[in-house]
């Protein structure tokens, strides 16, 4: 049975598969070296992806950004690490989101800048749960 996705080339001299869309994100390099219950935010980053994405890649290094806050006019710097998932179904852009979104809260950020597909977004921080 051939893989979704899975094609050969004439006279099978090669295989190429799909792994659907490319999602990228940036997280703040820096704060990924805080722990949250002894494990770096860096190892949390790379068991979630593991577990659901099967795979990442990741660029360090040179990587950096400007910004500029829409209501204060304030213009903003960080150093960031890169991060590549590839997958198929919406629903897993969601949970990306989601992680993402918790992520930010937990490493003091705003929000966290997302690329998918051909579409570049914000995900903000989860906002804190009331009453708790």
């Amino acid at each position: 049975m051939k893989s979704r996705g899975a094609e050969r080339a004439p006279r099978g001299s090669f295989r190429v598969e799909s792994l659907g869309r490319m999602a990228i994100f940036l997280l703040p390099s820096l704060k990924l070296k805080q722990k949250k219950l002894g494990k770096s935010y860096e190892e949390i980053v790379h068991h979630f992806l593991m577990k659901h994405f099967a795979g990442y890649t990741a660029s360090a290094g040179n990587i950096f950004g400007f910004w500029r806050d829409d209501r204060t006019h304030r213009e903003y710097y960080g150093e960031h690490k890169e991060y590549k998932v590839s997958f198929r179904g919406k629903d897993r852009v969601e949970m990306l989101q989601e992680f993402l979104s918790q992520l930010a809260g937990e490493l003091n950020e705003d929000c966290i800048y997302l690329e998918y597909g051909e579409d570049a977004w914000l995900v903000y921080a989860r906002e804190p749960t009331r009453g708790g």
